[in-house]
């Protein structure tokens, strides 16, 4: 059912409604090599639509090398949609790394060295002018 239902959703992402046999199955093998979150999806929504038949419930029809949503395919997907979306069964219960935020390194200190040569600095220039400049 997951498969058929990502047929439906690729038509209705496509131009028109309308795509080549070739185009589906482009974008099946984008979709299902991708990773698992593709399949994730569509075995969630599956589970709204156990009983999926594209063609004989007329979501989509087929012309010669053409596939097309029907409006009444459109409508079932979007309703399949919003009802996965607003159903508590619907919430995705897979394990999910809990993030945790690193520690951050303290500012560095200024070397002792050039703190201290600062401090000397300062006390030659408070005591006047250099004997040598004289």
């Amino acid at each position: 059912m997951s498969f058929q239902l990502s047929i439906l959703k690729i038509l209705a992402g496509q131009p028109d409604g309308r795509g080549t046999i070739e185009v589906v199955k482009q974008h099946l093998a984008i979709f299902y090599t991708s990773g698992p979150d593709w399949v994730a999806r569509m075995k969630r929504l599956a589970a709204f639509a156990p009983d999926l038949d594209l063609f004989g419930q007329n979501l989509v029809v087929r012309e010669p090398g053409t596939w097309i949503i029907t409006d009444q395919g459109r409508s079932f997907l979007a309703a399949l949609e919003y009802r996965a979306a607003t159903n508590s069964e619907a919430v995705d219960d897979r394990p999910r790394p809990v993030e945790t935020p690193q520690p951050r390194a303290p500012l560095p200190t200024p070397p002792q060295r050039l703190f201290e040569h600062r401090q000397q600095r300062r006390k030659k220039r408070s005591r006047g002018p250099n004997k040598r400049s004289a």
